[in-house]
């Protein structure tokens, strides 16, 4: 565990300024995929008790589904539009700091000190190459992310959709 913990750290430096960029855009990334996803599994519509207690006509109670179907839909396909934007920007940083190290070694080649040359070129070279690893470590498992929180959503909404039809029916939905 320590070797792993020096050797991102060790990334960490390689990297710099890219690196701590993509290290912040990955808590956010992932702080909103895992936020979206608990929502979403533990997204409760108890509508049977609400035509229960409150003796509500089955028009009104399927108008209602409706509208909670629709703001529970637009909600996370926002939210999805979000982490995907973000999941999207890691591999462009990454980039990014390939444009930098082999800028970096481009220069590096036009200095004449011989040793600090090889130095400034392997520099350049480990910026390139972390930056470009860090950037679709971060942006790969996010793909697998949104596809279990749009599977997620889509089960929460074939219930609500079931709850729907059930009110339409004038029975009493129970989830």
């Amino acid at each position: 565990m320590n070797e792993f913990i020096q050797g991102a750290w060790g990334a960490m430096q390689d990297g710099g300024v890219i690196m701590i960029a993509l290290a912040l855009l990955s808590l956010l990334l992932y702080r909103s995929a895992f936020g979206t996803l608990l929502f979403v599994k533990r997204a409760k519509f108890d509508l049977g008790s609400l035509q229960r207690d409150l003796k509500v006509d089955p028009f009104i109670l399927e108008e209602s589904i409706d509208q909670s179907r629709r703001e529970f839909e637009d909600l996370v396909k926002r939210q999805i539009i979000f982490i995907a934007m973000l999941a999207a920007a890691a591999p462009l940083l990454g980039l990014l700091g390939t444009v930098e190290g082999m800028l970096e070694t481009f220069h590096s080649l036009s200095q004449r000190v011989e040793e600090e040359t090889a130095r400034r070129v392997s520099s350049g070279v480990s910026l390139a190459l972390v930056t470009t690893q860090a950037g679709l470590l971060v942006a790969i498992p996010a793909l697998f992310v949104i596809q279990l929180i749009k599977r997620e959503a889509k089960k929460r909404q074939q219930q609500l959709a079931h709850a729907q039809l059930l009110a339409r029916r004038g029975e009493m939905p129970n989830s």
